[in-house]
């Protein structure tokens, strides 16, 4: 191997993989819920919208940030998404009150939103463009990130957004650090949600634009030493923006994203109380972990099984194709939620956070990579982000209509069985997805 840059470019995912593991922590929008419905008295829609407008405010900001990193390159376009993730907290932290939920949803929802919008297109274009040869893996590797990245949340968080002593004094930095390694148990009480915001905001910042210093794009015209593109499969044509908005190939690809998505984000957006509500006061955790046991939670299992699901179902993909993965994935999904009704032990919860996980993940290593296999690498940032925009619909319907559903119902059948219909529907469009490509349409 005489190509320095064959050695160098697994530096670029290791920065995709730090930069999409502190974006991914807004799956751990789940563990905020019951803190601020108890300060603020808030029902669950009005703490959901948060959530919905930071999905939104992610998908309609990637494009215009995947058109500017097709122009200027991954790097310095990370690091604004760095700032604004960061920024975002510290205002929620300084300027949220109860009586004014929409400054929630404009700090976390809108800038933290736009934060992650500008800094998660970034590490999937570059690395796809240094792995041609293993473009479904690599997405999925680099992607993995983000759906683990509410685990090193969920953790820490469950002691740290508990409310300061009663004396007011706070855990001093080292207290902090301890139980964020799962070796302290902060003593019965935390550092509060807003003191946790401010912490979270500095980290978002740092982490991110750390790893975005190690995104770059190859040069033009490289691709691996010894490795030519398979002779049966001739280059994707190279389309442009107004091109994929007229592709029916593309509005297929846009509707399954949406059904999909809607059907996870239905249930990710309060899995903590909806799973803390099965388990009836039971841990997932024996007693013998201690603090470790914080990350061996339904939230946190069901980050790692997202990340390993961008991987899994990548390398799928690679075996198989985009669209017949994609239907596997979406019945899987389906059926998981439909079997959730009747989940009510330790074991049952495990499971179905590991299920439901696997499957949701899978959304973000297959989309992208379809969106590459069918239009090509040259306009990837700005064309991803238009079929990406089915996914912030889909962040406005789903944690929206799931928390409407608990309010009125105070239950979780309605949602469960809703969300495997939708998962069902994302299959069929799948089979529709298979016959346009196969036709080139």
């Amino acid at each position: 191997m005489n190509d320095p840059l064959m050695k160098s470019r697994w530096t670029v995912v290791l920065g995709a993989l730090v930069v999409q593991l502190i974006l991914g922590t807004v799956y751990a929008f789940s563990v905020f819920v019951t803190p601020l419905e108890r300060e603020f008295g808030w029902d669950r829609a009005t703490t959901q919208w948060a959530f919905s407008f930071a999905l939104a405010a992610f998908a309609l900001v990637m494009i215009p940030a995947g058109r500017l990193q097709d122009r200027i390159g991954p790097r310095r376009v990370a690091m604004i998404g760095g700032a604004l993730l960061g920024l975002s907290f510290i205002l929620g932290a300084l300027l949220v009150r109860g009586e004014s939920p929409w400054i929630l949803y404009l700090t976390y929802g809108v800038v933290g939103g736009a934060g992650i919008g500008f800094g998660y297109v970034c590490p999937i274009a570059a690395a796809v463009k240094w792995y041609p040869d293993k473009k479904g893996l690599i997405t999925g590797l680099a992607v993995a990130g983000f759906g683990a990245g509410a685990l090193f949340v969920t953790g820490p968080a469950s002691v740290l957004l508990l409310p300061p002593a009663p004396g007011g004094e706070g855990l001093g930095l080292s207290e902090i650090l301890l139980v964020g390694l799962g070796l302290g148990d902060g003593q019965a009480y935390g550092i509060g949600w807003r003191a946790f915001f401010v912490l979270h905001g500095l980290v978002c910042a740092v982490a991110v634009i750390a790893g975005a210093m190690l995104l770059r794009n190859p040069p033009p015209g490289w691709q691996p030493e010894g490795w030519t593109p398979p002779p049966n499969r001739k280059a994707p044509p190279e389309w442009d923006w107004h091109a994929v908005l007229n592709s029916p190939l593309a509005m297929m690809l846009w509707m399954a994203f949406i059904l999909g998505a809607t059907s996870g984000l239905m249930a990710i957006g309060q899995w903590e109380p909806m799973m803390t509500t099965v388990m009836r006061g039971q841990r997932l955790a024996p007693d013998w972990l201690g603090g470790l046991g914080r990350y061996l939670e339904p939230v946190g299992v069901l980050a790692v099984f997202n990340g390993l699901g961008r991987v899994f179902w990548g390398r799928i993909s690679d075996l198989l194709d985009r669209p017949r993965a994609m239907m596997m994935m979406f019945l899987a999904q389906g059926l998981a939620f439909m079997l959730l009704a009747g989940v009510s032990t330790p074991w049952g919860v495990f499971l179905a956070s590991a299920w439901v996980g696997l499957n949701f993940g899978g959304n973000f290593a297959l989309f992208p990579t379809a969106t590459a296999d069918y239009f090509g690498m040259r306009n990837f940032g700005v064309n991803y982000g238009l079929i990406f925009t089915g996914y912030g619909i889909a962040g406005v319907i789903g944690p929206v209509v799931g928390g409407v559903l608990f309010d009125a119902t105070g239950q979780y059948l309605i949602p469960f069985v809703f969300a495997g219909i939708l998962s069902f529907m994302a299959a069929v469009c799948c089979i529709l997805i298979f016959e346009l490509a196969r036709r080139g349409d």
